[in-house]
């Protein structure tokens, strides 16, 4: 009986990678044609009230509704107008509705929203949470990661960056 469970959890395990559909911490066997197969991702829950979108920054929600030590502590996030914020964990990858899991790049290569007409954005400068803008835009600043490429100068548009969140000030 154990040997056959073993079998189907990998079976399982197979069809999902095969398909494209597993979340892991990185690409094991990407060849470098996709920047999207540096991402390193996490699945949390948006607790924030409203619609995430692609390319928004989000921090963790450490006082919302549900929110509890113990039991959810660290697993919600939600988007903030706030200025480099030490509880950001990303950029998220794709849309998702409020009181849904929602997919957030911790690690790599992202084109995230920035908000780049108050707080420029230079290449190789770093980045992070903002409270101009947009809220969950990005902006010139500290804690989220490195800017790829420089901002148009434009609210809301999009340039890449590197993600690596230093949870410091």
């Amino acid at each position: 009986m154990k040997k056959l469970c073993m079998l189907i959890a990998l079976l399982f395990a197979e069809v999902l990678a095969f398909n494209g559909v597993c979340f892991a911490w990185g690409s094991a066997s990407g060849d470098g044609s996709n920047y999207r197969q540096l991402q390193e991702t996490a699945v949390f829950f948006n607790n924030g009230g409203n619609r995430l979108t692609h390319g928004e920054a989000v921090v963790l929600d450490l006082n919302g509704t549900g929110v509890t030590a113990g039991t959810t502590l660290g697993a919600y996030v939600e988007d903030l107008a706030t200025a480099d914020s030490i509880l950001v964990v990303g950029c998220v990858k794709y849309a998702a509705d409020n009181q849904t899991p929602v997919v957030v790049v911790t690690k790599g290569p992202i084109d995230a929203l920035a908000a780049d007409s108050s707080d420029a954005v230079s290449s190789g400068t770093a980045v992070g949470t903002t409270a101009s803008g947009t809220i969950g835009s990005i902006g010139g600043g500290t804690n989220l990661g490195i800017a790829l490429e420089a901002g148009s100068g434009s609210d809301d548009d999009y340039l890449f960056i590197w993600v690596d969140p230093t949870g410091a000030d």
